[in-house]
């Protein structure tokens, strides 16, 4: 059986990952740590303006090797983070490189207009 194949009883715990949020004028940036996940088991939503995060790290021996003693536990990153900014959700990047995730958030510029005032 595949170390990445969970059965429905065993448990999977959630971890926190160390993450840094930083801002500029146009964007929002996170940096979480993210170390043995690959990019095709990070899952980014982002639902009004709460930006969810869950990774799972692969517990997979690399080909040819086998484990002499306990693996590592189970368990999947998991974090939420609440946006004061609203973000333009066509602006959004997210780039994996090296256990370290990377997300963009560029900010919704706001919109400005004149608004006519009648007399009665």
């Amino acid at each position: 059986m595949n170390s990445n194949d969970h059965s429905a009883s065993e448990r999977v715990r959630s971890v926190r990952p160390r993450t840094d949020v930083f801002e500029t004028d146009q964007a929002l940036v996170l940096v979480a740590d993210l170390p043995g996940v690959d990019e095709g088991a990070v899952e980014l939503t982002l639902t009004d303006d709460v930006l969810g995060l869950r990774a799972r790290p692969s517990t997979t021996a690399p080909e040819g090797w086998r484990a002499l003693g306990p693996t590592v536990e189970a368990h999947e990153f998991e974090r939420r983070f609440q946006l004061a900014t609203e973000i333009d959700r066509d602006g959004i990047e997210a780039e994996l490189r090296d256990g370290r995730l990377r997300v963009t958030l560029k900010k919704r510029q706001p919109r400005s207009s004149t608004i006519a005032v009648r007399g009665s």
